[in-house]
């Protein structure tokens, strides 16, 4: 059982970036979903295992693909451990993949 918790804390902490990253309200997005906000606040705590349906109806109203809901990778990463990431990257580069990822890091 606990592995299924885990997904499902994973999943309910996706939903909640996305809707953040939209601005909805928890109430604001349980309206689009046609479910009730305690039930989305549940999906969010991880404590609700919703259907297939309701996670079709969650994507909708966030505009990302179902697959979207479980792209959950970056929801456990600390900044810190993507700066370890992202330099142990660059050591391992080429030197004519340095510059492009110097031009890159500009570009942002």
């Amino acid at each position: 059982m606990r592995h299924r918790t885990d997904e499902l804390k994973h999943l309910g902490a996706r939903i909640k970036q996305l809707r953040k990253k939209m601005r909805f309200t928890q109430e604001g997005l349980a309206e689009r979903c046609g479910i009730h906000y305690k039930f989305l606040g549940g999906i969010e705590r991880g404590d609700q295992n919703p259907t297939i349906m309701i996670l079709g109806k969650i994507a909708k109203a966030l505009n990302v693909p179902l697959a979207g809901l479980f792209d959950y990778d970056l929801i456990a990463t600390t900044p810190q451990r993507l700066r370890e990431q992202l330099l142990e990257g660059i050591r391992r580069s080429e030197d004519s993949e340095i510059l492009l990822l110097y031009r890159v890091f500009r570009s942002l």
